[in-house]
């Protein structure tokens, strides 16, 4: 695509984003689209079966769809889960502790969801399925227990893997293109969410209702 072609791309309005209400902050911009306007969604080596890897994205493994697969150091193959179906469309804490005080670090990772979803779980003091941490971590599929929350990183692998799991789970239950909570808290008020639909990542108000997906990992 020359210059000018693709400042008239710019123009269509394919380009444009619509912020979720109360919405405060945006930040980055998304590599990848699911939409065929756009560019098309990398997919890793390892997801096509080759690269000495057993698992790829898209499996149906472990209770759930495979979202991202990687090796540590020694080697060792690993594995994001999410599960098969949305949970509920739900605030992200109780009422209680929708306006504060803040959780803190132990709730700010980007990449530990399960000890983010432990530290909410743990300031709401009731484990139920009102709220997105609670419901993520009663949820059990496939005769496992141990699902969480993802954490602000790991729900954009979910997202980076959409065009793939809609393929093999469909409409129904699929991601939808819609906000995600991740268990990524930003301060007393504020969580961090994504946005199916672009690709982009905010932080909302902690009593408004978005969609939730759990993870697990192998």
């Amino acid at each position: 695509m020359d210059i000018l072609n693709f400042i008239s791309w710019i123009k269509t309005g394919k380009y444009s984003q619509t912020l979720p209400a109360n919405a405060v902050t945006v930040v980055g911009v998304p590599t990848n689209r699911r939409d065929d306007s756009y560019l098309p969604v990398t997919v890793p080596v390892s997801a096509l079966g080759s690269g000495g890897f057993t698992h790829y994205i898209g499996e149906l493994f472990g209770g759930g769809i495979i979202v991202e697969v990687w090796k540590d150091s020694l080697g060792v193959e690993h594995g994001l889960i999410a599960s098969l179906t949305n949970l509920g469309s739900i605030p992200w804490t109780v009422p209680a502790f929708q306006g504060g005080p803040a959780i803190g670090i132990l709730a700010q990772d980007f990449q530990d969801g399960l000890g983010n979803t432990n530290a909410i779980i743990a300031q709401a003091g009731v484990l139920d399925t009102s709220y997105a941490a609670g419901i993520a971590k009663l949820f059990a599929s496939g005769g496992y227990n141990d699902w969480y929350l993802p954490s602000n990183l790991e729900l954009n692998s979910c997202y980076q893997s959409a065009l793939i799991v809609n393929k093999v789970l469909g409409v129904t239950n699929g991601f939808a293109n819609f906000y995600y909570w991740s268990s990524t808290e930003s301060n007393n008020l504020y969580a961090w969410l994504q946005d199916f639909t672009s690709g982009y990542q905010y932080f909302n108000f902690k009593y408004s209702n978005y969609y939730v997906r759990a993870v697990r990992t192998f």
